[in-house]
C-alpha cells in the first residue's frame, strides 16, 4: 500500500505562547523572569502583545517556542530542502545501515498513464538494481548511488518558530513550484493554526506574490553516462585560509586567557577552544556525490554553498571500487544506470515529467560545494570523517583537506585528525576497527 508523505508536529515546548509573552515583557516590565512568566499564564492579553512585538520587527521571541516534527514517507528531495535550515536539528533514516529496497518512493499524484508508466519504470529499475547489488553483497552504502531522489525519506526535525517561519516561507516562494514540499507546507501550517497561530502572520505576508524559485531544465551533459573512479571525484581545493593565522591566535589567546602563554597542543585538546573559532578557512569539493552532501551539510556550523538538485548534470556519476571489483555488480550498476540516462532523454519530450526532473536524480549524482569552516568547526568535521568508521567518500574529502590545512598552517593541523590520534582514545567502543596503533601512525606521518 502506498502511502502519502506527511508532516506532523510530534512534541512542542509546554507554555510556549507564554514563554514567548514573557520574553515579550521581560526588557520592559518590573519584576523577576519566574514572576513575569507566571502573570503570562491564562493572559488574554498574550496573543496580542506577541504579534504587536513581532510587528514592530523584533523576532527573537518567538525563538522560545521549539517543534519537533516527523516527516514520514517524504522524498529525499524533500530533505534536501528542509536540512538546509542550519539553525534546525535532523535526525536521518540512514542509507548506509538500513536496507531501502522496499521503503518505496514518491509518486506525484498528478501523473497519469504514459507518464505515470515511465516515471515507475525509471524509479522501479533503480530499485531492482539496488536490490539486486545488496544480495550480490555489495555494501549499502554503494549500493545507495543507484537510488533516485525520489525514494522515500523519514526524519524527525527539531526547530523554534522563527526558523519554522522562515522555512514555510521559503517553501512558499523558492520551492513553490514543488507540489510535495507546498503539501507538507499546507499541513504544518493547519497544524500551526492549532498549536500556535502567533506564528500565522509571519508565514510570508502574501504568498501569492513570493518570488519564484529559479527554474532549471533537466541536465544531461552527454548522451552516455560518464562513470568517474573514487580517485576523480570529491577534489578538495583549499581556496583562502588566514594570512597569519598564529597571530590572531595569539590575540585572541590574550584576550580569553590574559598573561598564560599560548600552547597550540593544549588548545586543541581543549574543551573550549574558542580561539579556534577565528580561524576561517574556504574551500570547494567538486565532484561529491548527492550522499556525500548529506554528510557534509550535517555539519551545521559551516557557511555553506550547495546548488540545487534541480540543477544537477545527470550524466555524471560515481563508480565505487566495491562494484568496480566486481564483474558482475559492475555490468548491474552500469546497465542501470544507462537504462535509467536513455529513460531521462524520453522524459526531456514529456512536459509533465521534465518539470519533475528532480526526483530522477540519482544519489550517486555529482556537484561542487563551496563552503567555508571555521578551525574549531574543522577539528570536529576531521574527528568525525577522517575515522575509519566514516563513510570512504566523506572521509577521503576530509583526509584531503587536512593534509591541505597541515601544509597551510603544520603547527595547528599536525594535531588534528580522528580521535584516536587526537585524544588518544576510540570513542567507537564495540565498533572500533581495532587498528588504533596504525590509524594514529598513519596520521603523524601523513604527507602533506
Amino acid at each position: 500500500m502506498e502511502r502519502e508523505p506527511h508532516a506532523k508536529i510530534i512534541s512542542r515546548n509546554a507554555y510556549g505562547e507564554e514563554v514567548c509573552a514573557g520574553a515579550a515583557r521581560i526588557s520592559t516590565t518590573a519584576g523577576d523572569a519566574q514572576a513575569i512568566f507566571e502573570d503570562a499564564r491564562g493572559n488574554s492579553k498574550n496573543r496580542a502583545l506577541i504579534g504587536k512585538v513581532l510587528a514592530s520587527g523584533h523576532k527573537s521571541l518567538i525563538e522560545h517556542a521549539v517543534f519537533t516534527i516527523a516527516l514520514r514517507d517524504v522524498s529525499v528531495f524533500v530533505e534536501q530542502f528542509f536540512i538546509e535550515f542550519r539553525l534546525a536539528s535532523f535526525t536521518v533514516k540512514s542509507r548506509r545501515y538500513v536496507d531501502f529496497s522496499r521503503l518505496g518512493y514518491y509518486i506525484p499524484p498528478e501523473l497519469e498513464g504514459e507518464d505515470l508508466a515511465l516515471y515507475r519504470r525509471y524509479m522501479d529499475g533503480l530499485f531492482a538494481a539496488y536490490g539486486d547489488l545488496l544480495e550480490a553483497g555489495v555494501p549499502r552504502e554503494d549500493a545507495r548511488f543507484l537510488l533516485p531522489y525520489a525514494f522515500h525519506s523519514n526524519f524527525y526535525c527539531t526547530l523554534n518558530a522563527r526558523e519554522l517561519g522562515r522555512l514555510l516561507c521559503e517553501i512558499r516562494s523558492r520551492g513553490r513550484d514543488v507540489p510535495e514540499l507546498l503539501a507538507l507546507a499546507d499541513e504544518l501550517t493547519g497544524q500551526l493554526e492549532e498549536q500556535f497561530p502567533c506564528l500565522l502572520p509571519e508565514l510570508c505576508e502574501s504568498f501569492e506574490d513570493a518570488p519564484a524559485g529559479e527554474a532549471f531544465p533537466l541536465r544531461c551533459s552527454s548522451r552516455e553516462p560518464v562513470f568517474l573512479a573514487r580517485g576523480t571525484a570529491g577534489t578538495v581545493s583549499l581556496l583562502r585560509a588566514p594570512a597569519e593565522p598564529m597571530e590572531l591566535l595569539e590575540a585572541a589567546h590574550r584576550v580569553q586567557h590574559p598573561g598564560k602563554p599560548l600552547d597550540l597542543a593544549a588548545l586543541s585538546s581543549s574543551r573550549r577552544p574558542r580561539e579556534l573559532e577565528q580561524l576561517a578557512y574556504t574551500f570547494t569539493v567538486s565532484g561529491i556525490t548527492l550522499s556525500g552532501v548529506t554528510h557534509l551539510v550535517r555539519h551545521r556550523m559551516q557557511s555553506i554553498v550547495v546548488p540545487p538538485i534541480q540543477s544537477v548534470d545527470h550524466s555524471r556519476v560515481i563508480l565505487p571500487d566495491s562494484v568496480a571489483a566486481d564483474p558482475a555488480a559492475l555490468e548491474r550498476y552500469q546497465t542501470a544506470v544507462r537504462d535509467a540516462h536513455d529513460r531521462l532523454l524520453q522524459i526531456r519530450e514529456r512536459p509533465a515529467l521534465e518539470k519533475l526532473h528532480y526526483y530522477f536524480a540519482l544519489s550517486g549524482n555529482l556537484m561542487d560545494v563551496m563552503t567555508t569552516m571555521n578551525a574549531r568547526e574543522l577539528q570536529w568535521f576531521i574527528r568525525l570523517r577522517s575515522c575509519s568508521r566514516a563513510q570512504w567518500e566523506i572521509r577521503d574529502i576530509a583526509v584531503d583537506l587536512l593534509r591541505q590545512l597541515r601544509r597551510s598552517f603544520p603547527e595547528l593541523f599536525d594535531h588534528f585528525g580522528p580521535a584516536c590520534f587526537s585524544e588518544g582514545r576510540c570513542p567507537e567502543g564495540r565498533l572500533t576497527c581495532g587498528q588504533m596503533g596504525d590509524a594514529v601512525r598513519r596520521f603523524k606521518d601523513l604527507e602533506a
